[in-house]
């Protein structure tokens, strides 16, 4: 017999419904950060010809970017864009892989993937 932690028999207990509410268990949704920086300043419309091109591949992989950016930097969260599902450690080595091909990019650091809705375990 499998001796459950008090979380997972909390889990276990509760009703569906209120998983799904609370973002728990089966319906627990993932993501991570990203931080870019650039090897000089970006010129606006090369700012802009970058971000078209990051924004095609992160939609291209059914993710969606939520945070910021500046002629020096990119910093945000990664989310799948379907609600109840989440990136995969594929999607966040993609997406990392392609931006250590771009020649604007000096650096790019990603997190491993944590909670969406209640931060890192």
């Amino acid at each position: 017999m499998v001796k459950l932690t008090s979380n997972e028999e909390r889990l276990r207990r509760m009703k569906r419904r209120l998983r799904k509410k609370l973002y728990l268990g089966e319906f627990q949704e993932h993501a991570f950060e990203l931080k870019v920086s650039f090897k000089t300043a970006l010129a606006d419309e090369a700012l802009d010809a970058f971000l078209d091109a990051f924004i095609d591949s992160v939609e291209d992989r059914q993710l969606c970017f939520i945070g910021g950016f500046d002629a020096e930097w990119l910093d945000g969260t990664l989310v799948a864009a379907k609600r109840y599902q989440s990136p995969s450690e594929a999607d966040r080595q993609a997406v990392e892989a392609w931006l250590k091909t771009r020649p604007e990019v000096a650096s790019v650091e990603t997190s491993a993937l944590f909670d969406a809705h209640y931060g890192w375990e």
